[in-house]
């Protein structure tokens, strides 16, 4: 099977979907469409975080899945920013 991109945008301290289902080995970008800087942390069900540091207006970072799972993800600046990503 084919790796897919799965694209989030984030606009306005939120992101575009609550939730993404993609498969091992797919790649999420996150895209930061505000004028302001985002933190992406993606959460694994162990609790272990993945800090993708601080990401800067109209920067992409790209994360790609090797684990099934449900992982969460949130900025670390602004709380109210989160969603899940399900890897099959």
């Amino acid at each position: 099977a084919q790796a897919t991109d799965a694209v989030v945008v984030q606009s306005h301290s939120t992101f575009d979907t609550n939730a993404v289902t993609i498969k091992t080995g797919d790649t999420v970008t996150f895209k930061n469409s505000d004028d302001y800087r985002h933190n992406i942390q993606i959460i694994n069900a162990a609790g272990l975080v993945n800090d993708k540091g601080l990401q800067t207006a109209d920067q992409d970072i790209k994360e790609t899945f090797r684990a099934t799972g449900n992982y969460t993800v949130h900025c670390a600046i602004h709380p109210a920013m989160a969603m899940a990503i399900n890897v099959q």
